[in-house]
């Protein structure tokens, strides 16, 4: 049973990140204005704009001006990604992953780490949960551990559920999960009930003062009267106030007023993209499905 649920919290993982990435849609067209946008980031993406190749690749994903192609679709988040978009990187990595024509472990693994480096906790996340699964790539716990950190750093409450089901599995100790422990001793899970895996995680890993996870453990009612104010700190809101061909329209201004990646004298691993809220198709997963749902399948 427990199996099962690790299984299907993974594949829900998979498929709540790569299709509500995208917090604005942009949907099928054919209409003249759409054909324009196309004709327009088709341009910038030539020209050697990372963030034009990414969005051009949601439109060529979507179809939006065009015919739907994933192919070319990932050609460009691919070329957006090679010039330091951080979206391209999770965009290329979530084809690979999940896209049966294009399914290739190896190479969603190397772009979704690509991403976590840029400081994308969605990827931070799976990764996470990708290195932990024994029959999906390489297990390794090293690898799982550093990514989980990362992820539970970024954002408690999205990988707290998979934290209790690592802990109830009995491999939330100090061997496997030394750096998690570390992180959650110093900062607890947010949510009542989760406490039960902070009081696991002293039985388990007697190498960690008790003191300090006790010390945490003392600062919970505190740590829950501001649950609120936390989790609005912990999360990226992105408010739409506009039609979508206006945010078009708003980012090729921004790209008309500065540089194409390709080709500056800077570029490589140093190029780490705009943040979340600059990107036209940059978002958080829905927050409360992935809770209720997560919280159904347990």
């Amino acid at each position: 049973m427990q199996k099962y649920l690790l299984n299907t919290l993974f594949i829900l993982s998979i498929t709540l990140f790569s299709v509500n990435s995208l917090a604005i849609n942009i949907p099928a067209c054919d209409t003249s204005a759409c054909k324009n946008y196309f004709k327009l980031y088709k341009k910038y993406s030539k020209a050697g704009y990372a963030d034009a190749m990414t969005t051009l690749g949601d439109l060529y994903f979507n179809g939006h001006g065009t015919d739907k192609n994933t192919d070319k679709a990932l050609k460009e988040y691919r070329k957006g990604a090679k010039y330091g978009s951080v979206n391209g990187q999770y965009k290329t990595a979530m084809i690979y992953l999940t896209n049966k024509d294009h399914k290739d472990i190896a190479k969603g693994v190397k772009y979704l780490e690509k991403a976590a480096r840029g400081k994308s906790k969605e990827s931070a996340f799976l990764l996470g949960v990708i290195f932990y699964k024994k029959d999906f790539y390489k297990r390794d716990f090293e690898r799982s551990d550093k990514w989980l950190t990362k992820a539970y750093q970024a954002n408690k409450n999205d990988s707290a559920d998979f934290i209790s089901l690592i802990d109830e599995e009995n491999e939330l100790n100090i061997t496997n999960y030394p750096k998690l422990l570390a992180a959650i001793a110093s900062s607890p899970l947010p949510l009542a009930e989760e406490e039960q895996t902070l009081n696991a995680s002293v039985q388990h890993t007697p190498q960690i003062q008790q003191a300090q996870i006790q010390q945490a453990q003392k600062h919970q009612s505190y740590n829950n009267s501001n649950l609120v104010s936390a989790q609005d700190n912990d999360m990226e809101v992105i408010t739409i106030t506009t039609t979508l061909h206006d945010m078009f329209s708003a980012q090729i201004d921004s790209l008309r007023g500065s540089y194409p990646q390709k080709g500056a004298t800077n570029t490589g691993s140093r190029i780490v993209g705009n943040t979340c809220q600059k990107n036209l198709s940059c978002g958080e997963p829905n927050r409360e499905d992935f809770i209720r749902l997560v919280r159904q399948l347990m």
